[in-house]
This record gives structure tokens, sequence and C-alpha cells, in this order.
């Protein structure tokens, strides 16, 4: 077949216009992405993702920036319960996040299971195992590919330690409400402990305030010398009642309770929660260097805050006799 028309072959000047033109659309294309706040993944926030708000959690996330010294740190706070901390965790992934910092088992609960490319640094955790963030406690090198993190279990054997230390092998006291999943937990692993030091532990349990001096009660009854507080969310109900027994020295107190007036422990030991802010920030800082989060073990760090209240410490001791 013969064409009327004569077909003639493309020369090199149409392909270096194409060339032209594709650079300049690449142009309009940044430009248009910058003028509309889409930064580039390095110009991308950090988000310190949070829960529930607290001194603990505040400690921490200024002990976090010291060490991070970076700009550009955003920090949200939801509530413990409830579809806020889903929603918010929705609006702070659109912004694509080049690290997200979870801080609290709460938080990690909602963030491990939907979070699977953005990394994640945790922190502020006492156990990542059940969160789906992490699988074993045997092996912390096994983990959620695009998460690392720190474990800081309560410092129970720790207070055991000290405290028998300062006061000797007497019987120890523990207040657990059944209702409180931490507490119970605690209870579990305050007998352990305190078996493995030779100290007798006496459990009352109590679910509401009117129970508690019952409960109390019983635990002198039955010869608890020491009363331990632990860092669950039910202590702080009863902690005023064991503290004035341990002002009024009825009874010996040793408290764990991260924040608030401990006067009245003889004994405190508590989790350093601005260390533990600088340990998550140093983590950080490891990431976004370019260190992927699966190749980092998820570590266990308990860095502790200890008083001892010498006058307390003293009466107890026998010296000066009490008048």
């Amino acid at each position: 077949m013969i064409f009327p028309y004569k077909i003639t072959t493309c020369n090199r000047k149409p392909k270096t216009e194409n060339r032209k033109l594709l650079r300049t659309l690449w142009l309009i294309i940044l430009v248009t992405l910058a003028g509309c706040g889409c930064a580039p993944p390095q110009t991308s926030p950090i988000v310190v993702f949070g829960s529930p708000d607290s001194p603990r959690l505040r400690q921490a996330v200024a002990g976090f920036k010291a060490r991070l010294q970076a700009g550009g740190v955003e920090v949200v706070c939801v509530p413990e319960f409830g579809p806020q901390g889903r929603e918010t965790l929705r609006r702070l992934r659109q912004t694509n996040p080049r690290l997200l910092v979870v801080l609290g088992t709460p938080a990690l609960l909602v963030v491990a299971p939907v979070v699977k490319q953005i990394p994640v640094v945790f922190g502020l955790v006492a156990n990542p195992y059940f969160t789906g963030a992490a699988y074993d406690p045997a092996h912390p090198e096994i983990h959620q590919e695009n998460v690392t993190g720190i474990a800081s279990p309560a410092p129970l054997a720790a207070a055991l330690q000290h405290g028998v230390s300062l006061l000797g092998p007497l019987a120890w006291g523990l207040i657990v409400d059944p209702t409180d999943g931490v507490a119970m937990d605690l209870a579990r692993r305050f007998e352990s402990e305190a078996a493995r030091l030779g100290v007798k532990a006496l459990t009352e349990t109590s679910t509401a305030a009117v129970t508690d001096a019952d409960a109390l009660a019983r635990l002198r009854q039955r010869g608890a010398k020491v009363i331990y507080l632990p860092p669950a969310a039910s202590t702080a109900r009863y902690a005023s009642l064991v503290l004035e027994a341990g002002r009024q020295m009825q009874v010996r107190v040793v408290s764990s309770l991260p924040e608030g007036d401990h006067k009245g422990a003889v004994l405190w030991v508590a989790l350093d929660y601005h260390k533990l802010g600088e340990d998550v920030g140093d983590l950080a800082r490891r990431v976004l260097a370019g260190e992927a989060p699966k190749a980092i073990p998820i570590a266990e760090q308990t860095p502790l805050q200890v008083e001892v209240d010498e006058t307390l410490a003293r009466k107890w001791s026998g010296y000066p006799p009490v008048k």
C-alpha cells in the first residue's frame, strides 16, 4: 500500500526539548509541594506520642529533649482510655514523621498494631511483650521491625534490696487491688522477690477506699513491719493512709511512687524518669543517624532515685531513744 504522504524519522532536537520540559515539570512539582507544606522526609517532624499525661511523662519528655538537642519535636499526650488516642495517631501519621517516640504502655498499645513503617522508639513501658511491639522476653532482639525501645520494670527488686539493707529482714506487707492488672502483676513479683531475699511477704486485697484501712490493719495484725507502696495506679488511693501511718511511726513504709509527697516513707526507691528520657533520646539519635530499629535489641534500663529519711531511720533504729 502506498501512503499519500511522506514519513520522516525524528531528529534529536525533540528529545532535548522533552528533557527540558521534564526538568521544568519536576521544578514546578517541587515548588508546589513546598508551597502546600509537604516537606521532604528529612524535614518531617519528630513526634512524641505519650499516654497518660503525668509528671513522670513530663520529666521524661524534658530529658528526651535535652539529650536529643533537635528542633521540630512535637509532643502530643492523649488519654489512657477512649477513642482520642487512635484519632490523634491517625492525624499524626498523615504528617509522615521521620520518628515516632512513644512514651507509656497505653500509647504503645495504640501505636504497635497500626504503625508498621514509621520508625518507632518507645520508653516508660514496664513490659512491652504484651503490646504487640515485642514478642518474647527471652529474645529482646526479636521485635516488630520498625520498633525498638527501652523496657523499665517497676523497681520492686531494688526497693526490697535497699529496704532489707536499711531495715533488716522484717516481714513486708502489700495492699493489692485485684481489679488493677499492674498491681496484680507487682504482687506476684513481690512474693517471688521477697522469697529470694528471705523476706516474709504478706498481701491483703482491697477494692475501694472504705476497705483500705481494714486491709492495712489486717497486714499489721499478721505481723507486717514494713508496708510497700508499689508504682501502680490503685496505690494512689491508699498511699496517704499508709504514709500517715509511717509519719506516726505505726509502721515502716517503703515507697516506689514516682511522684507526690512521700513524707512518712523511711525509704523511697523510684525510677528516675528524667534519666529514662535521656536514655530514650540516646536511642532516638541512633535511629535518626540511620541505624535500623530491627537491628537494635530492646534494652532494659531502670535508673533509680533513692532517698532515705534519716530522721525516721534513726528513730526506727532506736537512736536516739523515742521520748
